[in-house]
């Protein structure tokens, strides 16, 4: 055997223009509404589930909720640090949109760089270049 076939990592960039930026900050403006909602979803929860007299809380179920609570809060923090740094990106920046592989053949006497990652980038929904790594 001569010859082989693998895989290798893509990296998919995408080069930041206005539009891009602006799509992007209103995905995330929704996403952040969102947990800001299920937060405040949760805490109602808790304390409804306090409130009522009839029925205690176990620590299980009150740890539960608060760890819940604690999760969907970082998120939403996360998500508004993404934010504040897409604002702050600068035109034709290229940021990591995904991650993919390619095959690639190799044989007897190629350079092992033909292993390295691949960088494909797109703008404006066409790709622009595609870029080898090594």
């Amino acid at each position: 055997m001569n010859r082989i076939t693998v895989t290798r990592p893509v990296i998919v960039k995408v080069r930041v223009t206005e539009s891009y930026k602006q799509a992007l900050l209103k995905r995330l403006a929704a996403a952040i509404e969102e947990a800001e909602r299920e937060v405040q979803r949760l805490e109602f929860q808790a304390k409804r589930l306090d409130a009522d007299k009839k029925r205690r809380l176990s620590q299980a179920e009150a740890d539960k909720i608060e760890k819940n609570r604690r999760e969907k809060a970082a998120n939403k923090e996360r998500l508004r640090q993404q934010f504040e740094n897409v604002k702050h990106l600068p035109p034709g920046a290229e940021i990591i949109q995904g991650r993919a592989e390619s095959l690639v053949e190799i044989g007897i006497g190629d350079e092992i760089t033909r292993l390295g990652a691949v960088e494909i980038v797109v703008e404006e929904g066409r790709i622009v270049a595609i870029r080898e790594q090594g």
